[in-house]
Parts: C-alpha cells; sequence; structure tokens
C-alpha cells in the first residue's frame, strides 16, 4: 500500500513538473505583415581617378617591449651536468609524456650546481631558459 502511494506521489509531481514548463510559457506575439519592398536607386556615375600622390612617411611606430620570461618551477632528474658550459639537461616523466629540456645555469646557482650529478632528482626555478635556483631533493 506504502509503494503505491509513493509510486503515484512521484507520479503525479512528475506529470505537474512537466505541465508547468507549458503554462510558463509566453503568449505568442502576432506577426506584423511585411513591408514593401523599396524600388532600387540608381547607381552613381564613376567619378574620375584622382592623381596618385605619394604617402607620406609613416611616424617611426614605437617598438614593442618584448615580452617578460615566463618564471616557472619544474622537477625531474639530471640527466646531464656540463660545469664548463654552464648547461643542466633534465628528463622529466609524466603520465603522457616525457621530455628533455637542456637549460643555462645563472652565476647564482652555478655554486649549487657544484653537489648535483646525473640521476639526482631536483627542482629547478626557471626563467625563460635559465635556471634561477636549482635544489636537490634526493
Amino acid at each position: 500500500m506504502m509503494k503505491k502511494f509513493a509510486a503515484m506521489l512521484v507520479g503525479i509531481i512528475f506529470i505537474l513538473s512537466l505541465t508547468g514548463f507549458a503554462i510558463a510559457q509566453e503568449k505568442a506575439k502576432p506577426v506584423e505583415p511585411a513591408k514593401p519592398a523599396e524600388p532600387a536607386k540608381p547607381a552613381e556615375p564613376a567619378k574620375p581617378a584622382a592623381a596618385a600622390k605619394p604617402e607620406p612617411a609613416k611616424a617611426a611606430e614605437p617598438k614593442k617591449e618584448a615580452p617578460k620570461p615566463v618564471s616557472y618551477r619544474m622537477g625531474g632528474s639530471v640527466a646531464a651536468v656540463d660545469v664548463a658550459a654552464k648547461k643542466v639537461t633534465i628528463k622529466q616523466d609524466t603520465v603522457k609524456k616525457q621530455k628533455k629540456v637542456t637549460l643555462n645555469v645563472d652565476k647564482k646557482a652555478m655554486k649549487d650546481l657544484g653537489g648535483i650529478k646525473a640521476g639526482d632528482s631536483v627542482n629547478v626555478w626557471v626563467t625563460g631558459k635559465t635556471v634561477t635556483k636549482i635544489t636537490k631533493v634526493f
């Protein structure tokens, strides 16, 4: 008995929810009759071409500044360290793709590069393509 009552209650609510959309609709506005089209105007006669004038020299536009390099942090394992060339190659392994990045090392980050060798896991703070800070994770 209780199941029948609950089923009827749900059915009534469902039916009322569907009819609510029909009640809430606005009445359609009457359509206005279309206006008759105006006759086309005759085309104007072509004007004779003016003598070609040399264009004045354009004012020099101010040079746009180059966008600031993006700063970000990345992590990975060191694939190669070249202290003489001040470069480090970091390999990142992710679920979808792997990549190797070779970056230049800043003078400030060069002192931290001494204890890092290939195979170490590192966190690197990069600005553009230059390492600004490097820390060994383990």
